[in-house]
């Protein structure tokens, strides 16, 4: 089967006019958030490139205004006229080439800064359904995409949350490509800042859900920072900075500061339940047992314990299953392409690219990856060995 090429975008933050430049006196509500530049730059590449299938996770717009919406779509759709300017995919008039579109928390604003209803994002975008699927076939590849819509009508800024009824186990064929679609982070890249207040409130059960459902690839953007990359859940779960990996007699020597940045540098990063002395488990035991939850399994958190010591002696019995066993090391040799793209225009960003990733079979009949990052330098989008967040 021949390879296919998705072309990740994330976080356009697109203005009432889509060349109205940001100017400083509207910083305030932020009604103009994209860098022109940029956009046009991107509308440049992304016409120019040979790409199948084009993802945007987030975010289209700065408030959530209808303007915005109508701008993105007819850029998305159709080819527009500003004067001599012309911008515009035209993808209406490609039937070979296809974008998905989900929502991100500036997409709920209508107007305000705080998140609220997607009437206005509905009137130019489909529903998205969590949990929901879009099957395609692309140059011979069958490819299942899945949604999850992220973003929470309940208020608040930034931070999201994906229903657990969404999370539902998928039963996923090695013949396909499955990828999933969200907004928010459930990652936290060894060098990025962490970001408390713009998280998944559940993001560790998303964090669970997402690395061992199988997905050959999970495409995100919100913190405008990158990382792309093909690791193994094992790597992802497993190698986890943790204090609880340091010797007791190391812990003594170890300031408590140095300690929590050891274990914010990792990987996966996300609240865990704790004992009812307080202890906390494991940040690789704890994804395991997310992970059992998901799957059936009838497992007590830690705090149905007294301490944590009960909580590792359920694990250890439940590993002790070869069923069980055999699942979990399944499960976590699976490599994930994981693409957490940065903003693509954004006025405010510290820099703006995006991602391009290939699928091709192997002879062997395994799914490789490969990618390129992209980022504007002033006056193009140009390919960048490493991102400035690596």
């Amino acid at each position: 089967m021949e390879p296919i090429t998705v072309f990740h975008i994330s976080d356009l933050h697109i203005s009432e006019h889509l060349l109205r430049g940001a100017e400083k006196g509207f910083y305030f509500p932020h009604r103009y958030g994209h860098n022109v530049q940029a956009f046009l730059a991107l509308d440049d590449i992304v016409k120019r490139s040979d790409w199948d299938l084009l993802l945007i996770t987030g975010d289209i717009s700065r408030i959530g205004n209808i303007q915005s919406f109508e701008s993105v779509r007819n850029w998305l759709e159709n080819e527009i006229l500003f004067g001599e300017t012309r911008v515009g995919l035209n993808l209406s008039k490609k039937p070979g080439r296809k974008y998905l579109v989900i929502p991100g928390n500036h997409d709920r604003f209508g107007g305000r800064m705080v998140q609220g209803s997607l009437d206005l994002y509905h009137g130019e975008f489909p529903v998205i359904r969590s949990g929901s699927v879009e099957r395609l076939n692309i140059r011979g590849n069958k490819v299942n995409v899945h949604f999850y819509d992220s973003t929470t009508p309940d208020g608040g800024f930034a931070y999201g949350r994906i229903e657990p009824k969404a999370m539902v186990p998928k039963t996923l064929s090695d013949d396909e490509i499955d990828l999933a679609l969200l907004h928010h982070h459930f990652i936290q890249p060894p060098k990025h800042a962490r970001e408390r207040a713009t998280e998944l409130t559940n993001c560790a059960e998303v964090a669970a859900y997402m690395l061992n459902v199988g997905f050959d690839g999970i495409f995100f953007g919100h913190t405008h920072k990158g990382y792309i990359g093909q690791p193994s859940v094992e790597i992802l779960s497993g190698m986890l900075n943790d204090r609880r990996k340091i010797p007791r007699f190391w812990n003594r020597f170890f300031p408590k500061f140095l300690l929590r940045k050891r274990e914010e540098d990792c990987l996966v990063s996300y609240r865990r339940e704790a004992a009812q002395n307080g202890q906390l488990p494991t940040l690789e035991s704890y994804f395991d047992y997310l992970y059992l939850v998901q799957q059936g399994h009838a497992l007590a958190g830690p705090a149905s314990f007294a301490s944590i010591r009960g909580f590792y002696d359920q694990m250890k019995k439940a590993s002790a299953d070869e069923r069980i066993a055999t699942l979990l090391e399944r499960a976590k040799r699976k490599q994930i392409l994981i693409s957490l793209a940065p903003s693509a225009c954004q006025a405010e960003a510290e820099w703006n690219g995006f991602h391009v990733v290939r699928f091709q079979r192997q002879p062997d009949g395994r799914l490789g990856a490969s990618w390129e990052r992209f980022e504007f330098d002033g006056s193009d989008f140009v390919a960048k060995p490493v991102d400035q967040h690596d």
